[in-house]
Order: C-alpha cells, then sequence, then structure tokens
C-alpha cells in the first residue's frame, strides 16, 4: 500500500495553493484564494477525500455544481422546465403551466426561492393565502400546486434536485362536483353542430372517456380490434408517464373503423387542413357548446366534462365505480366517484351498454376526401 502523503498549504504571492498526490499517484496544486482559514478547510475537506480514495478535484467540481444548482429558484427554473418538458406538451397544457407561473410569480417569497429550500409548508401557506386574497376555489390553487410538484419531479428526474420535496403533498379537498347532466339528445344535437371530423373527436371522447390529449395523439398502430368480436383494446399513456391497455366497447370500435378506413398508419384524427394530428379543437367545441347553452355548474360544457359523459352513463347503467374505476385511469374508487353524478358486470360485456349516439350511417371523413368542413383552430 502506497504511503499516504499529507496536503500541504503553500502561500504564492497574495494568494494559497494546495499540493497533494490524487489516488492516481499524480503530484497536483490547486490555487483556493486568499483566505488563509479557507486554506486550511479545504486542506481538511481534501484529505478527507484522499483518505477515501476519491479525487479532490473531481469532488470539488461536484460540490461547485450542486452548489450551482441549489442557487436556481423556481423563476430560474421554469425556462428549463418549459423547453425540456412543456414544449412537448398539448398547447392548452402549455398555456396551463404558464397560468399558473404567472400566479406564482405573484409571490415572490415562493417565486424567488431556492428549488432545494422548497416546503411543503411554503407551498400549503401559498395555496390558503391565494384562496383568501384572490378568492379563488380549491380546484384553482390544486392545479397550482400540481403544477409546482410536476416541476420539482422534473428537477429530481434531470438531476437537479436530490429528492422531489413535494412528494407526498396532499391536495385540498374539492367540495364542488361538477353535475354533469348531458343527455343522449343533448349529445346528438352538439354533434350535428360540429364539423367533420371533430364530431368524430367529440363522438369517440363520450365512447371512451380518454383524455382529449390522448385522442388527438392517437395513432392507429396503438389500436388492435378482435377477430371474434365486435370489440378491440388502445394502449396510451396515462398520468405518471404509465402505458396502460383500455378496452374499447362496440360503438367505440365502429367510428374508429369508419374514421381510419383502409389507412395502415398515421394519427387516427386528421385535420384536413394540416394534413395532420389536430393541436386543439377548443374554439370549435365552445361554438357550439355556446349555440345550445350547454353549462355545468353555472360554466360553459369543457371537452374535459365528457368524461363524467362516459362515467355517468355506464354508472346509470348498473356499471359500478370499481369496473369503472381502471376505465378511468383513476388509481382510487373516491376519484372516480367525482366523474358520476348518480352497481354488477364484467368489464368485457360492460362497454355494450355505452348507446349510440348518431343512428345513420356516417361517411368517414377520409373518404369524403377529407373536406374542409372543418373550422380553423
Amino acid at each position: 500500500m502506497a504511503t499516504f502523503k499529507p496536503v500541504q498549504i503553500k502561500k504564492r504571492g497574495k494568494g494559497y495553493q494546495l499540493y497533494f498526490y490524487n489516488p492516481r499517484g499524480e503530484r497536483r496544486r490547486i490555487s483556493v484564494g486568499n483566505n488563509s482559514q479557507q486554506a486550511q478547510r479545504l486542506s481538511i475537506k481534501f484529505t478527507d477525500w484522499l483518505l477515501d480514495g476519491k479525487d479532490p478535484e473531481i469532488e470539488l467540481q461536484k460540490a461547485q455544481q450542486k452548489e450551482i444548482r441549489n442557487s436556481i429558484t423556481i423563476k430560474d427554473f421554469f425556462l428549463i422546465f418549459m423547453e425540456r418538458h412543456g414544449a412537448l406538451r398539448s398547447k392548452s397544457m402549455q398555456l396551463s403551466y404558464k397560468y399558473s407561473f404567472k400566479n406564482v410569480c405573484r409571490c415572490p417569497q415562493l417565486a424567488n426561492s431556492e428549488l432545494n429550500l422548497i416546503s411543503k409548508s411554503l407551498v400549503l401557506d401559498y395555496m390558503h393565502t391565494r384562496m383568501k386574497t384572490d378568492n379563488v376555489k380549491p380546484a384553482t390553487v390544486n392545479r397550482e400546486a400540481a403544477f409546482l410538484k410536476c416541476m420539482l419531479s422534473k428537477a429530481f428526474e434531470w438531476g437537479i434536485l436530490d429528492s422531489n420535496p413535494l412528494q407526498g403533498l396532499r391536495l385540498l379537498p374539492e367540495s364542488e362536483k361538477r353535475e354533469v347532466n348531458l343527455t343522449l339528445e343533448d349529445a346528438q344535437k352538439l354533434l350535428d353542430a360540429l364539423p367533420s371530423p371533430i364530431d368524430d373527436i367529440i363522438e369517440f371522447a363520450i365512447y371512451t372517456g380518454f383524455r382529449k390529449e390522448n385522442i388527438l395523439s392517437l395513432r392507429i398502430d396503438q389500436i388492435r380490434f378482435h377477430d371474434l368480436t365486435n370489440t378491440g383494446e388502445v394502449i396510451l399513456s396515462v398520468k405518471g408517464g404509465r402505458t396502460e391497455l383500455y378496452p374499447l366497447g362496440p360503438v367505440a370500435v365502429e367510428l374508429l373503423k369508419r374514421v381510419i378506413g383502409k389507412r395502415k398508419e398515421g394519427f387516427v384524427f386528421i385535420n384536413p387542413q394540416s394534413n395532420n394530428r389536430y393541436k386543439s379543437i377548443h374554439k370549435t367545441f365552445d361554438r357550439a357548446v355556446k349555440k345550445f347553452g350547454f353549462t355545468v355548474n353555472g360554466t360553459k360544457l369543457r371537452i374535459h366534462d365528457l368524461r363524467h359523459v362516459f362515467a355517468t352513463w355506464l354508472h346509470r347503467e348498473g356499471v359500478s365505480l370499481d369496473v369503472l374505476r381502471p376505465l378511468m385511469g383513476h388509481k382510487n374508487r373516491a376519484t372516480t366517484d367525482r366523474y358520476t353524478t348518480i352497481d354488477r358486470l364484467a368489464v368485457g360485456k360492460m362497454l355494450s351498454f355505452m348507446p349510440r349516439i348518431r343512428v345513420e350511417n356516417k361517411k368517414s371523413p377520409q373518404k369524403q376526401g377529407l373536406k374542409s368542413k372543418t373550422g380553423t383552430n
């Protein structure tokens, strides 16, 4: 075993330098500034690293990088977050991130906090203060807290933080449940007021309860139709970055076969103006909703409310919450309960209860040459 050689401190001019041999036996020299006490502290630290078989230069660089990372604030990190994560999300999600960030910036104590100093208590204080000051509902501050939690989760994933300080943060109870009572006749009116192929997208949303982005980004290779029955299944990316297999009922399969036609690849729902997937369909949907005055708890019907329609229609036919839960992508029954407004069937038969909204054999947009009946979004 090689004899350990102690770290030496030498003064050169006004500054100090440390002389040592690294684990490879190479003699090294590092300038450590003009403060003798700082040089003494680093000498002790270098000695500890060498005794552990570590290279002081590498360890010092790691410590400096960690110090830089720890100095990043919420404001600083937002640009990194949007570039590396937000840019891959839908336009509506990007707007949601920007809106939440704008509100967080109204609280300098939180927005200017270094990432490693963010705590659950700090975020909870922000949530309660925002509700009291701005008179917003728990759902609003929960969305902003979820945004902060997502940011710190990505900071941990990218090695900027050693852990997510908001992991396990409990959101506030949302007392008000959206009572979505869209009838079959209402759904027919809504679809008839929508241009193709947006009407197909909305109809499919009701038949499946899928989230909007899952539908707009759905590709043909994610779908498998069953040979012996008029059912199928689809692989979807869900919250938390997981991929799961979801069953498709007869009416959803019928719609997909009509829309896809003989195509073998690409997106299922195609924007005829761009010949690519839709980025957003909110403007067209909102115009139709406004035309008939469809509201939920005093606010306009949203595309996300169609998940409530899917769950409510099936639950009214006797489908239990325990069966609905995996179909909605929920981890617990309490969440599913918020999607139903009103319990014995196997999953394979369950989706056959979903009624067909339009009985006429509507021609496929692809067979019509994707004529621009669709509005601009």
